[in-house]
């Protein structure tokens, strides 16, 4: 399937340096003629610095060990040496070109269907991927199978990581899109030398899920996605779990990059060494976040390691006085010891945390109150009920819940106490404002009648009676000088008091 040179990877910029989220390695010398196979007749070779690089692999033998490292089942898929091939020749029948250090990296086979995908959306065949691609993809698996049950999905990849072309064509990387946050990922390789040349052949008698021919991605494929409701969802949780920084890649995959585990189930940071390991269930796992159950299973181990220490000291004993043989099959147990082995403390006598037996009623705080209630399973009490007895748990959660029932009682019963007291004291200010206002409105009458009786009331009548007369005087000349011009105003006059 030989791509022509269409213009539809132009889209795709070539990286001179590394791009943001990968790091993408070119190892070749330069892209001067050469040829590989593919091309058609008379039509010049479409990866000539591809076709110039021959296979490092010499003997099957290598190849024989190199599978068995990374647990390639040689049964379902044989490794062939490239012989004369390259990586971008046509593979033989029923086999696909893979490099040693994509195995290194996270790539398995089968192919996990979300690999598949990826390279059937882009149509490329896997040989075109530099080795951090194959971290990218598998720690996103891992990343997406912890965050949530649903399968990692091409879109939501694609909305995080776009396609980069390395300076040798045909040859592609993944790099963080700037647009949906920046850098994911951290921790890949700055370099892998010699990866280009550690390639070689595996063949399957099923099809692979996945182009096995080098081909140039289409300019439709390059394009940002269109998101559904679900899928933005899927980016909302995984931008909550990257938080402010990237991810360090090595979280998620294994020192060696050995991530078989993010094909099958999901992958979460390493747990600290355990007591002695445990089957996983698959099903138990299944929608659970994987700190979580690995704390899970841990508990568990423990317990099983107490259980198994304790077991010498669990003699069968004759009774007292008895003929010899048992009576029992059982060693008789003290409370403690049942308690102990339920996952609680020993101790009978220990009081529940954080429930007083009787409120005091003045140091009520609503806020702790509600802590309070949030926080009947304790800490202590969470570790134990991850392996105590469901009874157990029930009993002690029941006697928790009747204590923080009693105190909140208490707590309302104050509540409504101190309401009352307060709708009193606001009867009170009201009464008191009702007799000051009724007093200072007996001040002001008693204050007017006094005023009434005084001189200064009497001073003021007559002010006002003399400014009436001056007033009186001036309309009355007024009107007797329209009347009679001849007359002398100063004869015109009357006595304030009036004639008599």
């Amino acid at each position: 399937m030989p791509s022509s040179s269409s213009s539809s990877v132009q889209i795709l910029d070539p990286i001179p340096a590394r791009a943001s989220g990968t790091t993408p390695v070119d190892t070749s010398d330069s892209d001067d003629d050469g040829s590989c196979f593919g091309g058609g007749a008379g039509t010049a070779p479409p990866w000539p610095a591809a076709g110039r690089i021959a296979s490092s692999f010499r003997s099957q033998k290598a190849l024989d060990a190199l599978c068995k490292k990374h647990g390639v089942d040689t049964r379902e898929f044989a490794p062939l040496p490239a012989g004369g091939r390259r990586a971008c020749s046509p593979p033989p029948a029923g086999a696909v070109c893979v490099y040693a250090d994509a195995l290194e990296a996270g790539m398995r086979v089968p192919l996990h269907p979300f690999f598949g995908e990826v390279l059937s959306h882009f149509g490329l065949a896997p040989s075109q991927l530099a080795p951090n691609c194959w971290r990218v993809m598998a720690a996103f698996v891992a990343l997406s199978r912890a965050t949530s049950a649903r399968p990692p999905s091409v879109a939501v990849f694609r909305h995080f990581f776009a396609l980069r072309a390395l300076k040798l064509k045909g040859l592609y990387c993944f790099s963080s899109k700037e647009t949906a946050g920046g850098v994911f990922f951290t921790g890949l390789p700055d370099s892998i030398k010699g990866w280009k040349e550690g390639f070689f052949f595996l063949k399957s008698s099923a099809p692979w899920p996945c182009p096995v021919l080098w081909g140039e991605p289409t300019k439709k494929s390059t394009a940002d996605p269109m998101l559904t409701s679900e899928e933005k969802d899927m980016v909302e949780k995984l931008l909550r779990v990257r938080g402010a920084a990237a991810i360090d890649i090595r979280t998620y995959l294994s020192d060696d990059g050995n991530v078989a585990a993010a094909t099958t189930t999901p992958c979460a940071p390493k747990p600290p060494p355990q007591s002695p390991p445990t089957t996983r269930p698959t099903s138990g796992a299944k929608g659970m976040d994987p700190s979580i159950y690995d704390m899970m299973q841990n508990m568990r181990a423990e317990k099983a390691a107490a259980e198994a220490a304790a077991a010498p000291k669990v003699a069968v004993k004759s009774e007292p006085g008895g003929s010899g043989t048992p009576s029992t099959g059982k060693k008789r147990k003290m409370p403690e010891e049942d308690n102990a082995k339920e996952g609680f403390f020993a101790r009978q006598d220990r009081k529940p945390q954080h429930a007083p037996d009787r409120h005091d009623g003045d140091t009520v705080d609503w806020e702790a109150a509600r802590q309070l209630l949030q926080s009947i399973v304790t800490p202590a009490r969470e570790h134990a009920f991850l392996v105590a007895n469901p009874f157990n748990v029930i009993a002690s959660s029941y006697v928790a819940t009747l204590q923080a029932a009693n105190y909140a009682t208490a707590s309302f019963g104050h509540a409504l106490k101190l309401q009352e007291e307060l709708e009193k004291a606001k009867a009170e200010l009201a009464e008191a404002k009702k007799a000051a206002a009724a007093e200072v409105e007996s001040a002001r009458a008693a204050a007017v009648q006094e005023f009434l009786g005084s001189n200064e009331h009497e001073r003021r009548l007559v002010e006002e009676a003399l400014k009436g007369y001056e007033r009186g005087m001036v309309d009355m000349k007024r009107v007797a000088l329209g009347l009679r011009p001849d007359i002398d105003p100063a004869r015109l006059f009357v006595p304030p008091g009036g004639f008599r």
